[in-house]
């Protein structure tokens, strides 16, 4: 899969302007496409606004010229100027009506972008949130990612410039054929002309800036969700194991559909205010010929074909310019597009696969046979060869050094990575054969890097099974069950309480409050499957002690517990312990056979049996059996 990025980069690096230039007619059609998915109303309304505007611009340079050579085709009398009025109304009814359409094409442009932002990166998320987990572990594809996540407010972009180059070139058309003669002293006016704008530019600004302001707290909560849903790690592993995908895009499209609201209504003021500058220039337009017709009335101009060539040419060049400017925009959007397209279709390519037949609801043997499995971009196998079996109702433990292959060997048994040599098979059937998302739902994953989730303290316990989220008597079961029922009473709020210190009234936990939640989260799912990476690395010695017991506790209720740990004395009672090197099973059996052999295992319990003894009170004082029962929920 590494290979695949990196092809991708390497052809990205190479691809020349014309290879480009070429692929804008496709990107646009992209661009467009979303925005009809987006809404299709809004881009009518957009492009048909767009279309009559210039149109009517094309109509008032040609009432305008009317004007000119009414006024300009002899010498000027008061009769001629009076004549040149309807030509005038006809002017100021050709201006007012291109301001309308302006107002919509601004309103429904306003609409429409933040829904074309949204669902392009609503189809990013989604993507990103389903590929396999070593995909998403690759920094190659984060950079992929990265460059898609400009894409996203590309396409947006490049949707607005498409129809802006549209409108800007039948603008073009029409400033060609324009004929007038204006005086220089007309000029100034002609700046004012400008104020309006200027006015409008500033005031609609100043109400972005407040916007933003007001609404800062959201984007930051909608940027977080989205940064969840497509990081390495722990979110990775509880979004595809506990199918959390739904619910936090749930909540993202939530927050998403507010801003876009907020931004409907911002267009809504832009529109306004940009019609009252539109009033206002249109005024001051009718300024200019005001007094371009006192100046012919008083004789202080010739007819002067000329002048009207140069007011002609200067707005061409203008509109030009701008025509320029938006054709360059298109291109620059096109590049980013093309990013965000091709990341959505390796994406795709990289999929968590889909199909396959269900996983037992209750499986009774899992069975690993030489399996191995190497990440992208590492020549060394994380583990190799590896034979365990897994029984329903029994304890397995996983042992071993720092990067012995632990944790990716309980990936492998959760579905989280597929092997790459070997087989696994549940109840006799491969787990390629299984529907991951059914392999998922009957696991339930605690890691050691669990996730702090930016939520309430409920649904840091419930995210466990987002289908379950208000049931309360199943809450109030995992929060005795892990002893989060302790650190709730403790919280401003109870449940309710935020769990993020970063958003204001929020609170955050220590790291062995927060292990609580992880192991609450993990009850709460209720899976037949139980991984546990390191699930009482931040507990005290007394809690650790009372936690394992209730863990062991649960393979009485024909629950498969698979524990990674490092406190050796406490897996003691496990019903196999495997003991990882390199990637190997290098020796697996009881505990008491293990201290037997005088192999591995052995020296590892003994040689932190040493550190115990010079470190704590006699061992006899700590022995399992002192501490109560575990309670059974």
């Amino acid at each position: 899969m590494n290979g695949l990025w990196a092809a991708h980069f390497s052809a990205t690096s190479k691809a020349g302007f014309w290879t480009t230039a070429k692929a804008v007619p496709r990107l646009v059609g992209y661009a467009l496409g979303t925005a009809w998915a987006a809404d299709r109303w809004a881009l009518l309304a957009s492009g048909a606004a767009q279309l009559v505007q210039a149109a009517l611009a094309a109509f008032g340079l040609l009432a305008i010229n009317g004007v000119l050579v009414e006024l300009l085709a002899a010498a000027p009398t008061a009769e001629r100027v009076w004549r040149a009025v309807p030509a005038l109304v006809v002017v100021a009814a050709l201006a007012g009506s291109g301001a309308l359409a302006h107002a919509l094409a601004t309103a429904a442009g306003g609409r429409l972008a933040p829904k074309v932002q949204r669902v392009a990166e609503q189809r990013l998320l989604e993507r990103a949130a389903r590929v396999e987990l070593a995909v998403i572990e690759d920094g190659s594809f984060h950079r992929s990612l990265a460059g898609a996540r400009f894409g996203v407010r590309a396409t947006e972009q490049l949707t607005v410039s498409v129809l802006a180059t549209i409108s800007s070139l039948l603008g073009l058309v029409a400033m060609v054929g324009v004929v007038g003669v204006l005086h220089p002293l007309l000029m100034p006016l002609l700046a004012l002309a400008v104020v309006p704008d200027a006015w409008n530019a500033m005031a609609v600004a100043g109400r972005e800036y407040s916007s933003t302001m007001r609404w800062l707290n959201h984007t930051r909560q909608r940027d977080l969700l989205a940064d969840l849903l497509t990081e390495r790690g722990a979110p990775a592993e509880e979004i595809r194991m506990h199918g959390l995908a739904e619910f936090l895009l749930g909540h993202y499209q939530r927050l998403a559909r507010a801003l876009e609201d907020e931004r409907t209504r911002l267009a809504k003021v832009q529109a306004g205010l940009g019609l009252l500058a539109q009033a206002a220039g249109g005024l001051a337009k009718a300024l200019v010929f005001v007094v371009l017709g006192w100046l012919l009335l008083a004789g202080a101009i010739p007819i002067a074909a000329a002048g009207t060539a140069a007011f002609a040419i200067t707005k061409v060049t203008t509109q030009l310019s701008a025509l320029l400017i938006r054709f360059r925009g298109l291109y620059a959007h096109s590049l980013f597009v093309a990013d965000y397209s091709r990341t959505l279709r390796e994406a795709a390519e990289a999929a968590i696969t889909a199909g396959g037949q269900p996983a037992p609801a209750y499986p009774g043997r899992i069975v690993v046979k030489d399996v191995s499995f190497t990440y992208p971009g590492r020549s060394q196998p994380a583990v190799s060869g590896v034979d365990l079996v897994l029984r329903r109702g029994e304890v397995i433990a996983l042992v071993g050094s720092n990067g012995s292959g632990k944790s990716t060997m309980a990936r492998l048994i959760a579905g989280l990575h597929q092997p790459q040599h070997g087989t696994i098979t549940w109840d006799g059937v491969d787990v390629r054969d299984l529907e991951r998302d059914s392999v998922f739902a009957r696991v339930a994953w605690i890691g050691q890097d669990f996730q702090r989730w930016p939520f309430t303290a409920r649904a840091n316990a419930a995210l466990g099974r987002p289908s379950a989220f208000t049931d309360s008597a199943r809450l109030a079961d995992a929060a005795v069950f892990s002893g989060a029922d302790e650190v709730v009473a403790d919280l401003p709020h109870g449940w309710d309480t935020l769990l993020a210190r970063e958003f204001q009234g929020g609170t955050n936990l220590s790291g062995g409050q927060w292990q609580r939640f992880a192991l609450a989260r993990g009850h709460f799912r209720d899976a037949k499957i139980l991984i546990c990476d390191e699930p009482t690395a931040a507990l005290d010695p007394i809690t650790e002690i009372d936690t394992f017991n209730r863990l062991m506790a649960l393979a009485d209720d024909g629950r498969t517990v698979v524990l990674i740990s490092h406190r050796l004395g406490s897996i003691r009672r496990a019903h196999r312990i495997y003991v990882m090197d390199d990637g190997r099973v290098v020796e697996h059996g009881t505990h008491g056979e293990l201290m037997s052999a005088s192999g591995v295992f052995a020296h590892m319990y003994q040689a932190q049996q040493r550190q115990y003894a010079q470190r704590t009170p006699p061992a006899d004082r700590w022995e399992l059996s002192a501490i109560p029962a575990a309670r059974h929920v």
